[in-house]
This record gives structure tokens, sequence and C-alpha cells, in this order.
């Protein structure tokens, strides 16, 4: 549904804060895992193995990781203005000996830049998941509800309401899980809020529970700052990693570190039911 559809419908609510809630939308390219056969036709992937690779390939206590996806920015080049307008976006994870705060070691997950056309030699354990080619739409979508964004803009559980409502009247039917899968956008967050979580991670801010004034305050200025690179809901039955269960995992990069084009800061949050 396009961004001009979303305003007419909230436009015929009559909400009081209606332009509010308008300015809150972000543009999202939400994607679903096409059959195999499509593949050719597609350099964007969840699994498999990385059609180019020109990089050391990942590694955690010198055990390859998993590779989880890829993006090539050169399909979607015409969708967004943040992310570069050509390569591959490589996503890289642990999936065995892993804690029940994952990730919570350095170089647990990697998500790589591959901005050479060159195909590479590939000697990680990469086809640990099954390849399903990518199919993009884009959507619009609007913030969780305890993102600060929500707070900082006074909006009322009212409010709320209507932007549940109107995002299920966008909401693709074809849709396998409640979260589903997208880059760019507002994060669907399972717990209410991810931007904190990247901000708090990014600052190093490990003890939530005794967190003061000046930390949440930093967190309050750092969280808008994060663009969500993928988000990937493992309920979804075709990606089938028993690991995760019904996890949702959201990679985030701070804008800064996206401008330099430097992926070596990227934030992992796992958020489960």
């Amino acid at each position: 549904m396009e961004k001009v559809e979303i305003i007419k419908l909230l436009e015929n609510t009559k909400a009081v804060n209606g332009q509010k809630i308008i300015s809150l939308l972000l543009p999202s390219l939400k994607f679903s895992l096409d059959e195999p056969a499509a593949i050719k036709q597609s350099r964007s992937q969840i699994g498999g193995a990385p059609t180019i690779f020109d990089q050391h390939y990942p590694l955690f206590n010198n055990v390859p990781l998993i590779f989880l996806a890829q993006i090539s920015l050169d399909d979607i080049h015409y969708l967004n203005e943040l992310l570069p307008k050509s390569g591959l976006l490589c996503f890289f994870i642990l999936i065995h000996d892993i804690g029940n705060g994952y990730p919570d070691r350095k170089n647990e997950f990697k998500v790589v830049f591959v901005n050479s056309t060159t195909k590479g030699n590939v000697n990680g354990k990469c086809e640990e998941i099954p390849a399903w080619p990518i199919s993009f739409v884009e959507q619009y979508t609007f913030p969780s509800y305890q993102e600060g964004v929500i707070v900082k803009n006074n909006i009322t559980d009212e409010d709320l309401f209507l932007m549940e409502s109107l995002e299920m009247e966008v909401q693709s039917a074809s849709a396998l899980t409640d979260i589903g899968h997208q880059i760019l956008g507002h994060p669907n967050a399972v717990q209410g809020t991810v931007r904190f979580w990247w901000a708090a991670k990014y600052l190093g801010i490990d003890h939530i529970d005794a967190i003061t004034q000046e930390q949440m305050d930093r967190i309050n200025q750092e969280e808008d700052q994060f663009v969500l690179l993928l988000q990937l809901d493992f309920s979804d039955p075709k990606i089938g990693i028993e690991h995760f269960g019904d996890s949702v995992a959201y990679f985030g990069i701070h804008e800064e570190d996206l401008a330099k084009e430097n992926f070596d800061n990227v934030i992992l949050v796992m958020q489960t039911t």
C-alpha cells in the first residue's frame, strides 16, 4: 500500500494526532522466501552459500560462522535512500554452542559488506541453512509501542490502537508469521522496543537493572540513530533453525557507521516471546 493510501485511511478516521502519526511512517522492504527454483533470478537470499565473497570468512574461536543471508544492494538501489547502491551485505551467525544471552561474546556474528563483483573462494560452513531466494515488497511501517519515539511524540494509547489497525490494513496477506522479515523501516519488536537495546549495546551499557539517568539519557539520544539492516523471523518454517525457536533477529547499524560504510559495529538483538 502506498503512503498516500495510508494517509487517506488515516484522514478518514479524523484522528486528532493524524499528522503526527503520519510523520512516524518509515518505508521498509518486507520480504518472503521464494521457492529455490527462483534462486537464479535473485542474488538476495536466506541460507545457502554467498554467491560472491572475496573477504576472509568470519570465524568464532577458529570455527567458521554459519552463512545466514545475503542482500543484493544492486537489486534494491531504487527502493532505498540509506544503504550503499551496489554490492552485497552478507550476514553470518553462530548457531551451535550458544548461551541464553546470545549474542553475548565478541565475534558470535558478523555482517560483511562486499563491494566487489569478483567471485571469491568460499571456505566456510555455508550451507547449514537451505537456500531461499527473496522477493521484496515496499511497505510503510510504524514504530513499536515501547520505542522512544512514541514517548517523544506524546503518542497516546488511542493513537497506538489506530496505528495497529492501520498496520493490519497494509500488512501483506501472504505473510506467514506475525513479525515477518524485512530490511529498513521500523523494526517490528517482539518485546516492545528494539532501538533501546541497539543503543544500550552500542554504548556498552550491560547492566540495565542498575542503569543511571545519565546512561538513560545517552540511550534516548542514540536510539533513533539506528538503521534496520535485517529483521529475520526464525518462526518461519522455511528457515528451519531449531536453535532459535520462534526468536527474531534484528541487525542494526548506527547512521554514522553506515555513512562510512563501516559494518564492523553492527548490533544484533535477539527477541523471543
